[in-house]
């Protein structure tokens, strides 16, 4: 059960002055921001095997206001296929490429700073009540593209077909190298207040939206499990199947995706705080993988 209680200046009975101390988000745009996601889950739909457990670094580098360098490094911890055939490569995806914003605008906001949250018990239920207060803020909100390269090994099923299951054949790892390609929409809050009776308190967040065209032009199948002695095929674990996979399942190479991911921006001496909560989901279709889900959340470990 969650219950939040709204200490509004505007229209609460209960109100909580305040003292504005920053509402500068134009001045707190990052140059480099690193952020590790410690407790990140995937899935897919064609391949259960594939689902994994991740940590991953993601960010950008900003050479200008408007124009950076975003990446993502992704490596499992924990993959269910790699569980029952050591021979399975652990799930990985590598990305880098360029961002440039076309426009940059300010508008006005309402944001809700957390003055204090509680936790307590009710009819043996776990209560968490939140107070806060909702403040007229500025946001700064760039709109633009982005494109880059991307790398990424997975498991895949191979008995989704008679043509592969009949001869025992049952599973195999994917090596698929693309473009990606899309819009990007980055909004960035920071507004400090020192509010009566509860003392310095804060918002200060990026978040980044974006959706991409894949383009998967390069993809390596190859089989990680021996084939039952009667198998006809020839084939041993390491051989080289793609083109065997692509007789069978066609050749695909189009997909999409659209994330979201946030990230803290003021530095250790406006929040006293050296990190933050950071996050990144993502959900979308890649050829062969089918749909998937991907997120987790994390710290913020540079924000300069």
């Amino acid at each position: 059960m969650l219950s939040a209680l709204c200490c509004s200046v505007l229209a609460n009975a209960q109100q909580v002055s305040y003292k504005l101390l920053g509402n500068n988000p134009q001045d707190y745009h990052p140059k480099l921001s690193v952020n590790l996601n410690i407790a990140g889950i995937e899935t897919s739909s064609n391949s259960v095997e594939a689902t994994n457990f991740y940590a991953s670094v993601f960010g950008h580098y900003m050479l200008q206001d408007k124009l950076g360098i975003q990446f993502n490094v992704q490596r499992a911890w924990l993959t269910l296929a790699k569980m029952g055939n050591k021979d399975m490569p652990t799930a990985s995806s590598y990305e880098a490429g360029a961002v440039l914003f076309f426009n940059k605008a300010e508008r006005k906001r309402n944001e809700r700073i957390v003055l204090k949250s509680n936790e307590s018990t009710y009819n043996n239920k776990r209560v968490t009540t939140t107070t806060f207060i909702t403040v007229p803020a500025k946001v700064i909100k760039y709109t633009g593209i982005r494109g880059g390269l991307s790398n990424r090994t997975t498991a895949f099923a191979l008995d989704q077909d008679d043509y592969f299951s009949k001869e025992g054949l049952n599973m195999s790892s994917l090596n698929t190298t693309g473009l990606y390609a899309g819009l990007i929409n980055r909004r960035l809050t920071h507004i400090v207040v020192d509010a009566s009776g509860y003392g310095k308190r804060f918002k200060s967040i990026g978040f980044d939206w974006y959706a991409d065209a894949l383009v998967q032009f390069a993809n390596k199948f190859t089989l990680r499990d021996d084939p039952f002695a009667t198998s006809s095929l020839g084939l041993r674990s390491g051989a080289d199947i793609t083109e065997d996979v692509k007789k069978v399942f066609g050749s695909n190479a189009l997909g999409f995706r659209i994330g979201m991911s946030g990230f803290q921006i003021a530095p250790k001496s406006e929040t006293n705080k050296k990190f933050g909560m950071c996050y990144n989901f993502e959900l979308g279709m890649m050829p062969y993988v089918g749909y998937y889900i991907k997120g987790g959340v994390g710290l913020t470990l540079v924000k300069k």
